[in-house]
Parts: structure tokens; sequence; C-alpha cells
């Protein structure tokens, strides 16, 4: 989940460069969504064309579809706005989206407003901020829904540590239904700061901070998990985002796990039935 988190973040970062790349010079849009399509291997649907005023402010609208095929990712009704008042203050940009799906996560309603202090062409050389919020859900099917009912009913019939009844209850919460989430991004130059993220449920809360160098592909954030407001639980994920190396400690060290990211696919290898057989281990 973090990783499909920080794929849409950092593809919503460079939306933002490249469409303000495209205020600068309006005669070249077709060209520049061309490239944009190309070097992305994106396809982008312009809804309506470009609004592009002067007064009170310089500003540039505009609203589009876009899909990345080889990632199953969808932007639906992307409205975008992007002004600059006449003023040395920096540049200010509004992200509207009805929604972000990438496999079975969906991102709703998400708003995002935010500063761009710097802008390259190149990415490794801008600086800006944005301040997403919205709602996340899972897209699971018939046969997924039974599972986690399954895994509910289990959950309740045996004796586990209060650390796991916590955690995989905050999983199935998620898994079931919407989770609304506030959050703040910095990039500058290579580096992408997580700020915040934060996540409440029930009286479960999730809050995520840390890095993401763009140039070293390494990732250096820590998870915490709170239950009325008391720390139950906290992941560290460090090294190179395409294994990364995870550490998760429970308060009460019920939970203590080290391992590389791709090491995990071994223990889902056999489905629910694999899952449960582990669950009932640590009984």
């Amino acid at each position: 989940m973090i990783k499909k988190i920080l794929g849409i973040f950092i593809l919503l970062i460079i939306i933002i460069l490249l469409a303000f790349y495209v205020a600068v010079d309006k005669i070249l849009i077709k060209n520049t969504i061309s490239n944009i399509e190309k070097k992305l291997n994106l396809n982008i649907n312009l809804l309506e064309d470009y609004s592009f005023k002067l007064f009170p402010k310089l500003s540039l609208l505009t609203k589009i579809d876009l899909d990345k095929e080889n990632i199953n990712l969808f932007i639906e009704n992307a409205e975008f706005e992007i002004y600059k008042k006449y003023n040395l203050k920096p540049a200010e940009y509004f992200l509207k989206i009805k929604s972000i799906k990438i496999e079975k996560l969906i991102i709703q309603d998400l708003e995002a407003d935010g500063n761009i202090y710097k802008y390259s062409n190149d990415s490794l050389n801008s600086h800006l901020e944005i301040y997403p919020k919205g709602y996340i859900t899972y897209q699971l099917n018939t046969d997924e829904k039974n599972s986690v009912k399954f895994v509910k009913l289990i959950l309740n019939r045996i004796n586990l540590p209060e650390s796991y009844k916590k955690l995989l209850n905050f999983i199935i919460s998620i898994l079931e239904e919407d989770t609304s989430f506030v959050s703040k991004f910095t990039l500058n130059r290579e580096l992408l700061t997580i700020n915040y993220f934060d996540s409440t449920k029930n009286e479960l809360n999730f809050k995520l901070k840390g890095t993401y160098n763009l140039k070293s592909n390494i990732v250096n954030i820590i998870v915490k998990l709170n239950s009325n407001k008391e720390n139950f639980m906290e992941f560290r994920i460090t090294d190179n985002v395409k294994n990364p190396y995870i550490q998760i400690l429970s308060n009460d060290n019920s939970i203590n796990y080290n391992f590389f990211f791709n090491d995990i696919e071994k223990s889902f290898e056999g489905g629910v039935d694999n899952i449960l057989k582990n669950l009932m281990a640590n009984e």
C-alpha cells in the first residue's frame, strides 16, 4: 500500500511540474502533451480546452483523464489550475481529481493545493509543496470480501496477542470501508519528503513520515500505528524502494520482524489458507 501511495504522489508531482511548463507557453500545448505521453508512457484525454486568463491573476485551468496501462493506473476527471498573482509570492496551484485507480487501490475525491517555489523542466531541480487529502478504498470482488469476513470470524475464535489483533483489525477496516487521509509532500531537487501522512479509522490512527530520494531510489520511512492515541506498533522502511528493508516492532514485543519486502511474497503463496495457518501457529 505504501509503495502504491508513494508512486501515485510522485506521479502527481510530475504532472504538476509538466502542467506548469505548459502554462509558460500555451502555443506549444499540443506538442507538450504529446511529449508527456511519450516520455511517461501515458494516455491523456483533454475533457475540455484550456482556459487561460491574464486578469485578475495569471492562471491556467484544464481538465483531463489520464491512464497508464502498464501499471493499471487511471485518473478520472482531473481538474488542474495553476495561477500566479502579480506579486513576489510563489506560483500556486489547485488539483481536484474524482478518482485515481491503480489496480485495486482507489483514491476518491482527492484535492491538493500547494506552492511552486522553483520550477525546472528537470524535476530534480524543482522545489514545490503539495497538500493532498481524500479517501482511500479497495475494490474487492465477492470472493475477496467473503475471505475478509472469514478472517474476521477466525480472529474472534483464536487467542492472539493484543498487538496482532489491533493490526489485523486495522487492515480489515481499511479493506472494508473508505478511509480518509490528510498529508503534506515537499519536493526539493531530488529529495521527496513526506512531511506527514495521517489517516484515522475509528479509534485507530496511521501516521507516516519520511523521505524518498528520486535519484538514488533510497527510501527512509517511519510508520506509527496508534490505538486510542497510544502507539502500539512501529514500521521502519529503508533501503532501495524496489526491495526495501522492513522492520516491524510492537510496543509489547509480541511482534518483532525484520525482512526485505520481496521476501513476503512467500508468505502469501498459499493465499488465505496459508495466512490462517500462520495465525494458528502464533496462537
